[in-house]
Parts: C-alpha cells; structure tokens; sequence
C-alpha cells in the first residue's frame, strides 16, 4: 500500500513538472508588433488596402533612450494593397522586424466603399483568426478609412484609442465585431457608427492644421452591405433601443414660455417584446429614462410637481416621436438593423420559421407600439433660473 501511494506521489511530481514547462510556440514581448486599430479600404479595380495601427515601444516611454529618435509620433500606420485582406496582412507582416499580434486591437474602421461593396470578406478574416476579439467596435468612414489613422490624438496616445473611447463612452454605437456575425445569422441587417473626418486648427499642435476625427450618424447594412445612412438623432435611437443611452443631454422648449431646457440622462432601460396579432407581427418597445435637469432659461416654477409632469410628458413624446421616425424609415429601407427579426425568433419561433426566407419585405409590415417614460429625478439646487432673476 505504501509503495503504491510512492509511486501516485511520483506521478503527481512529474504531472506538475510537464505544467510548468515552456511552449514550443511562446514568442517573447519584444518580438511582437501590437495591432491597436485595423483600417480597411476597397479600390476600383476591386483590391483592398489595409492600414494597420502599431505602438512603437521605443518612443512609449517619458525619456527618451540613446539612440531614439528626437520627436516622432509614438505609434505607425502600415498600409499594403492585395487582392484580398489576408494577402495584404502577410505583405505588411513581411516588411515588419516583429510578429503581429491581433490581441489589442479594439478598433476596425471600413472605408464607405468598402462598406457598401460588403463586409463578408472582413468578417470572414476576424472570425476565423484565432487572436482577435470579437468585441472589437467596427465604425465606419466617411471617405477613406485610411484617413481616419490621419487624425491627431491630442488625450490620447493612439488614434485607435480616440475612435474606442467613443464607443466606451456611448458617443457613438458600440457595434462591435460579435454583433455583425450574430446578424449574420438572420440576415446580415446591422447598424454601425459612422463617423466625420475634417481639419481644424489645434492650439495643441502650436496651431496647425490637423485632421479631427468625430462622431455622426450611423451606417445601415443590408445583408452585410451598407446601403444608407441615420442622422445623429437616428443614431441615438439606436443607444435608446439598446439601453445604453446615458450621460448625453436632450433639450426641449419650455412649455410656458418657449425658453431652452437642457436635461442630463442619468441613466436608461429598453425592452423589445414581439406580439402576434391574427397575421400581423408587431413589437411592443417600452423605454425608461432617468433625467437631471441641467440648465434652464424659463421662468418654469420647477418646484411645482404639476410643471415636472408637464416637462416628463413632453420629455417622453419627443423621444416617441423620434424612435417612430427612426423605425419608419427602417421600414421604408426594408433594413431591420436593430435586430427585431432575432427577438421574434426567440419569443415565436414557429411564427419566425415562416417568415425569415422574406423578412425584409415582411418587416415593412410590422406594427410598433412605443410607450416612453421619462422621469425628471431631480430639478437642481436652483428653484428657478438664475437667467429670469439677473433679468428682472
């Protein structure tokens, strides 16, 4: 019994030992190019080009090293042109004195040609490599995708971590890689952030005139084309469904005397439920919002409950009023990028399974009952506007 339990002792010894050993395959730090942002472009004659964001660690630092270079910026944008994106990654992987490696990258631009022409190919490319993360942000470019790596990161380091605080921030969608392949499954429909590209002067680049990199609307896809586009407010429309809508400001017009009022959302929640209504298809959307009121130039007596409710309804229609607009205009495009097609799937799959093969024809027939509620939490340290009492 004794000798038995020496040798399971050895063998757990030994087992321990093969844990610890080192990999075939480890590649050490210093031989790795990290991949921050991946930009893809499509040409006329059909070839792509792709732009990859790199850190330069020799220029990360404060001080500056012997032999390292005076000013600089401390990242590089590499760009290879091929028939296809692997071809053009093994080319820009070529002319690198280090390994790629996808593990940091958060941020995949598309050009507008490239994103109408389609996303498949992309899409295919990122699921099948083994290193990159699906929740990856994929926006989209105005123009060129390559001009976005252009822009000038004054707080921040690298261009790619502007465009990824956007969506971390909820500046923009936070569609990410995950999203469109999940769409993929019901019909390729996704809506992504678009952003704007123009130049400015910088008082921190001593005045001189730079790319700024900013937010606009949003990209429709089709079947993993992109085919239209949302303006600012349809873009938002978006966050609301979603119920990611937080620390952005709403405005209106007082109701008793036309002055601005700004409100602060603290915070929000979105819920989609599908209903079957004899042959028609309709969704019950029902969103909830927290709000703080954060400026105000009316004479609105703000310690009245009355006036509170009056600004709640007015608050709660507009937001009505502008998630209809949205969604019709979705019908209109036969585009269900806001994925209720996948919501009526897992409530009524029987009903989904007659349906799916013509979605985009059917969608333009769906019913939407909304029903807004927002809440004014608090009205401020100020019982009414500073503005009103300079005046009088």
């Amino acid at each position: 019994m004794q000798l038995r339990m020496k040798h399971i002792g050895l063998l757990l010894l030994f087992s321990s030992l093969l844990m610890i050993t080192g990999c075939w395959s480890r590649i050490e730090v210093n031989d790795r190019a990290f991949v921050t942002g991946m930009y893809i472009d499509r040409s006329d004659n059909g070839s792509y080009e792709v732009s990859l964001g790199f850190p330069l660690p020799n220029r990360m630092g404060g001080g500056q090293s012997p032999g390292e270079p005076s000013g600089g910026n401390p990242y590089t944008i590499l760009t290879k042109t091929a028939e296809s994106i692997p071809v053009a990654i093994r080319e820009i992987r070529s002319d690198l004195s280090r390994e790629i490696t996808w593990g940091h990258c958060r941020v995949i631009v598309v050009g507008k040609q490239a994103a109408e022409y389609g996303i498949d190919s992309l899409l295919e490319f990122v699921a099948r490599e083994p290193n990159f993360h699906t929740k990856s942000y994929l926006m989209v470019a105005p123009g060129k995708a390559r001009d976005v790596t252009k822009l000038t990161p004054v707080f921040e380091r690298l261009p790619a971590e502007v465009l990824r605080e956007f969506a971390n921030r909820k500046v923009t969608l936070d569609t990410n890689v995950k999203d469109f392949l999940e769409a993929s499954a019901s019909g390729g429909d996704m809506i992504a952030g678009l952003l704007t590209i123009g130049q400015t002067k910088l008082l921190s680049e001593k005045g001189k005139e730079s790319t700024w990199v900013g937010t606009d609307g949003a990209a429709l896809f089709k079947m993993g084309k992109m085919i239209g586009t949302l303006d600012v407010t349809g873009m938002r429309v978006g966050l609301w469904l979603k119920g990611r809508m937080k620390s952005s400001l709403i405005s209106l017009k007082s109701p008793s005397d036309g002055k601005p009022m700004s409100f602060i959302i603290l915070s929000s929640r979105a819920s989609i439920k599908p209903f079957i209504d004899g042959e028609k298809i309709g969704f019950h959307i029902k969103i909830e919002a927290e709000d703080d009121i954060y400026s105000s130039e009316s004479d609105m007596d703000l310690t009245d409950p009355k006036e509170i409710i009056r600004i709640q309804e007015l608050l709660s229609e507009q937001l009505k009023r502008r998630i209809a607009r949205t969604l019709y205009k979705t019908q209109d495009m036969g585009v269900d990028v806001f994925q209720f097609g996948r919501h009526l799937d897992w409530r009524y799959p029987q009903v989904w399974s007659k349906h799916k093969d013509q979605w985009h024809v059917d969608y333009k027939m769906c019913t939407f009952v909304i029903d807004t509620n927002v809440h004014v939490k608090r009205t401020g340290v100020e019982r009414n506007s500073i503005i009103r009492q300079h005046n009088s």
